[in-house]
């Protein structure tokens, strides 16, 4: 049986507080509080679970909320402005643009949807001066506020990608049992960080169009190793539309060419976005989603392809003979 996994790595400004200025991107956060209500209105008519990682910040009802709730001890980050503690007054200022409390209960009332944790911070495990006590730390907020809504995450996104070891045992200490992994390639093994620069980058880029470092399906035996959470790992991601036609064709038709690979071989294809993608250029972005959508119901008539969250992977992985390494 294949499955296909939809994740959501939902952030507002504190996923991209480093590298965006609001000017410049206030469209595309603000945009998310029209773009999620349709995106799950599509994930209800073509009933697809979905997975939707979630900021602990977020989830407070407000910058006061938010000030009271703090790790024991702060991210060490050596680049500053990597710590969305130091957002203050621009939090103050600006609230819609990181606190979305409806959207997560809308989220939470829509049958089939998962929510998982993409840390209370947006922590960044791979940035220097980060440690896994910072790391425990930031969890035991992301449990706090997730019990407010009265659940627990099980799921988790690190936030660029960036996938460490030990930061991984210490999820599982606190109950997380599936994770999303980066793609077995040397364009995509080190999340974010892409490897040769701008010729790295560029070829990251050309990938999302065209095959070149294959289908990144995953099986169910691949994905256990002792003592860390299940591995999910990413495929592809959903890139936002560019507006020209010819090229969100040629992307549309590299997934679609993933999740055939996975439907036929009994494989799992993992697709993933960020909301604030879809904040802009809505209605195209939208159509080429529900294009992938109508595509899976024609999989899971075909072939039996499953709509999973990353958690129904996790359980299921659970029970398989354990890989060795990570």
């Amino acid at each position: 049986m294949s499955d296909f996994v939809i994740s959501l790595d939902f952030e507002l400004f504190w996923g991209v507080a480093d590298s965006r200025t609001i000017a410049g991107y206030r469209h595309n956060i603000e945009g998310e509080w029209e773009a999620i209500p349709k995106m799950l209105d599509l994930f209800q008519r073509y009933e697809i679970r979905a997975t939707w990682a979630t900021v602990g910040m977020l989830m407070c009802r407000n910058y006061s909320q938010w000030r009271e709730i703090r790790p024991s001890v702060l991210p060490g980050y050596e680049r500053r402005e990597c710590s969305t503690y130091s957002l203050d007054e621009v939090v103050r200022e600006n609230p819609k643009l990181f606190f979305a409390r409806p959207l997560v209960e809308q989220i939470l009332d829509t049958e089939g949807q998962e929510l998982a944790t993409h840390t209370y911070s947006h922590f960044y495990c791979g940035e220097a001066g980060a440690t896994p006590e910072q790391f425990a730390a930031d969890v035991i907020c992301q449990q706090s506020i997730f019990s407010e809504y009265g659940i627990k995450a099980t799921s988790l996104v690190l936030p660029r990608n960036q996938v460490k070891e030990d930061y991984l045992r210490i999820a599982a200490a606190y109950g997380i049992t599936a994770y999303r992994g980066n793609q077995d390639h040397w364009l995509y093994r080190d999340g974010h960080f892409t490897p040769y620069g701008s010729i790295g980058r560029l070829v990251r880029k050309t990938d999302g169009y065209l095959p070149l470092s294959g289908d990144h399906v995953s099986y169910p035996e691949q994905c256990v190793v002792a003592g860390v959470p299940v591995n999910v790992p990413a495929s592809c991601f959903l890139r936002p539309s560019t507006n020209f036609r010819i090229l969100d064709s040629l992307h549309l038709l590299r997934v679609k060419r993933g999740m055939l690979e996975a439907a036929r071989t009994d494989g799992i294809f993992h697709l993933w976005w960020h909301p604030h993608n879809f904040g802009t250029n809505l209605e195209q972005n939208l159509s080429n989603l529900e294009s992938l959508l109508k595509f899976y119901l024609f999989l899971a008539d075909k072939y039996g392809m499953r709509s999973v969250a990353m958690a129904d992977v996790g359980n299921a992985s659970r029970l398989m003979p354990m890989s060795v390494g990570i």
